[in-house]
């Protein structure tokens, strides 16, 4: 197949697996934008790969700034579409669907591409009902009804909460797993001995107020350390209570496909709190790609009640699950962990590897976009 990737960001890992994954027996083309808050993974992308980098694009907060690249970028993309016969296009959200349908010839014409989009977490507005969101809501079922042929969720919980209510057409869901030739193992790495507990926080840096309260409930304590790996929004956040605490270690960016196993080998607890008290459900539904990792590494988490990771979690017996805001919860959680640590590493080493290796998916995957 000749497959192009069009999404609004430059490829996290999840896009990088698939693109590799697909770019073994496909051509495979990527397009982006660039935002800063993201790492870049450039160097972990197949050489294969057909790459178009648009330039860097504002913040969310900036929609103005940010139609107008859109609409200064229409001629590019006209461009990319022109050179690239595709059969399969993947986007991953309505503003670089509707970009990639403005930017073809005969806007209205029966298309000839098959279109899918992968949505890896569900849109405020999905959950509004104010005029804004039932507008895009609107917006959001004609495109799908006309133009997506192809609908691929990172979680099951976001199609049979949102989307089963109005597309009718082929679904995938494509958990965010470990691809087993992504991931890149060292011997000589092993985790140092230290009296200490070490709690992590890896990934995106987008949780305000449960980083927060971790930290000021652990601050200056003697027996925890936290270490923190990432960058995103709350960086400078995270920065400010390193500089005034001894026990909390900003590390910075990481390259997921290199750095991974060293981090998760310093690393007693995964912290994976999310608020679920918000207008969005988003984060009840959603399976982010650290449960994966977790169980791969055989590192236990630490997650929010009533969520669909807190399911999985103590189905899997990979962890516990708090209320991050009822004072005592998250020493409670922490101290559950310690005490069966010995327990759930054995535990760990009894699952089935495809809970959390997703090679039999990504080749399910590809017949998907194939069929």
């Amino acid at each position: 197949m000749n497959i192009l990737f069009f999404i609004s960001h430059q490829p996290n890992p999840r896009f990088v697996k698939q693109i590799n994954f697909l770019a073994k027996t496909n051509t495979v083309s990527l397009a982006y934008f660039q935002r800063n808050t993201l790492a870049n993974l450039d160097a972990s992308i197949d050489t294969r790969v057909i790459r178009n980098n648009f330039g860097e694009i504002p913040n969310a907060s900036q929609p103005l700034k940010r139609i107008w690249t859109y609409i200064k970028t229409i001629k590019s993309i006209k461009k990319l579409i022109k050179a690239n016969e595709c059969e399969v296009v993947l986007v991953n959200n309505l503003d670089v669907l509707l970009l990639y349908l403005l930017s073809r010839p005969w806007f209205f014409r029966k298309k000839d591409t098959t279109i899918g989009i992968e949505i890896s977490d569900l849109r405020e507005y999905v959950f509004g009902s104010g005029l804004l969101a039932k507008t895009l809501q609107f917006l959001e079922r004609a495109l799908y009804a006309k133009h997506i042929d192809k609908l691929i969720v990172t979680s099951e919980k976001y199609y049979t909460y949102h989307f089963k209510k109005f597309y009718k057409k082929d679904v995938f869901v494509l958990e965010n797993k470990l691809l087993s030739g992504e991931i890149k193992i060292t011997d000589t790495i092993k985790k140092r001995d230290s009296p200490k507990t070490i709690i992590g926080i890896v990934g995106l840096l987008l949780r305000r107020d449960e980083y927060i309260k971790l930290f000021e409930t652990y601050k200056g304590n003697q027996n925890i350390e936290i270490h923190v790996y990432g960058k995103g929004e709350y960086e400078e956040l995270v920065k400010d209570y390193a500089n005034k605490h001894d026990n909390i270690t900003y590390f910075g960016p990481y390259n997921a496909f290199n750095d991974t196993q060293r981090i998760y080998a310093s690393l007693d607890i995964i912290y994976l709190i999310y608020d679920i008290d918000q207008v969005s459900l988003n984060n009840r539904l959603a399976l982010p790609n650290k449960l994966y990792e977790c169980m791969y590494y055989g590192v236990p988490l630490l997650c929010s009640k009533d969520t669909y990771l807190a399911e999985k979690v103590k189905e899997y017996g990979v962890g516990t699950d708090i209320d991050y805001k009822v004072e005592g919860e998250i020493e409670a959680g922490v101290t559950f962990l310690m005490n069966n640590m010995g327990a759930m590493k054995e535990h760990f080493k009894t699952l089935d590897k495809n809970l959390f290796l997703g090679d039999d998916d990504y080749t399910k995957l590809e017949s998907f976009l194939k069929d």
